[in-house]
Order: C-alpha cells, then structure tokens, then sequence
C-alpha cells in the first residue's frame, strides 16, 4: 500500500517546520541575551539556518531528493554546535 503525498499538506509542515524553528531560534537569542553564553548563541545559530534551510526546501520542484547546497547549510548548523560544545567545555578543563 503507497501513502499518497498531498503537495499542499508537504507545503504546510514545511512551513510549520520552519517557522517552529525560528521561533526556537529566537527563544535562545532572548536566553542568550540575559547570559551572554555562547551556547546559547550557537543553538540560536543552528535554529535560525534549519528555518532557512526548510524554507529553501520550499523552492525545490522535488524536496524529498534534497540538494547538496541544502545539506551544506545542516552540516554547517550541526558543526557550530559542535564547535560551541567543544569550545565549552575546553574551557572547564
């Protein structure tokens, strides 16, 4: 049995999707703010590109393939994190 894909129901998660990121996004700016930790500035980071990223997704004639350039954009939102990790906990050490 194949599920049948509805466009306008993939353009509405997409959307939902985006905009539940940015507002994650912005949620850690207003944290980052009171505590000028840079964790917080980097998952403000990594939330503002996966909102961009889902909303570029909306451009393409089929997003269930993906591009390269769209996978770029995740692998530089999950390195800051992980950047910002490390940089925080070498700085315990």
């Amino acid at each position: 049995m194949t599920a049948i894909a509805h466009p306008l129901a993939d353009i509405f998660l997409l959307g939902f999707i985006a905009g539940a990121a940015l507002a994650a996004c912005l949620f850690f700016i207003r944290f980052w703010k009171d505590t000028h930790d840079s964790l917080f500035l980097a998952f403000a980071a990594f939330f503002g590109l996966m909102a961009i990223n889902q909303a570029l997704l909306l451009d393409l004639a089929r997003p269930n393939e993906g591009s390269a350039s769209l996978f770029l954009v995740r692998l530089a939102a999950i390195l800051i994190v992980i950047v910002a990790i490390l940089k925080k906990n070498s700085a315990r050490s």
